[in-house]
């Protein structure tokens, strides 16, 4: 009889009981999970999210179940900054994408057609840490979404 492994990266949502905070939605891949939370060396809030992303559509979701996806699609000051890693394994379609060499970061200006897109090896393990932005003018709408993307450090 085979035994199944029950590994950190295999967490299970209850739809019923759902959390306050931030999920990963792999929209391609049918999976959520929940994203740990801590303060960012920025000192805000940042949302991280450790193992392996199959390919395809992606998400960060919240809210009462589930239903804001983050950032919100808007025709306007909306969108990702890919750092790190991130530039390498994501990209967002149907938007304006500008890579800042001084920065080294890229710059995704989505609208409501916009998707982001992990590209990267399924067979890898990543680390991604996530600061969302909001209250741009007075009122809560999820603006912006930093993603920074690393390989797991070997301790």
């Amino acid at each position: 009889m085979a035994r199944t492994k029950t590994t950190k990266e295999n967490k299970t949502v209850n739809l019923l009981d759902l959390k306050d905070g931030v999920y990963f939605d792999e929209r391609a891949f049918g999976r959520v999970t929940p994203m740990s939370k801590q303060t960012s060396i920025f000192g805000c809030d940042e949302y991280v999210f450790k193992g392996r992303i199959h390919k395809g559509r992606c998400d960060f979701v919240g809210g009462k179940d589930l239903e804001e996806i983050i950032p919100e699609h808007l025709d306007y000051d909306h969108g990702y900054t890919l750092e790190g890693l991130a530039q390498k394994i994501f990209e967002v379609d149907n938007s304006l994408n500008i890579y800042s060499p001084y920065e080294d970061r890229t710059f995704c200006y989505i609208n409501s057609k916009s998707n982001l897109k992990f590209i990267g090896d399924p067979r890898r393990n990543y680390e991604l840490y996530v600061r969302v932005y909001d209250n741009a003018h007075g009122y809560k709408n999820n603006r912006w979404v930093v993603i920074w993307a690393q390989l797991p450090i070997k301790k």
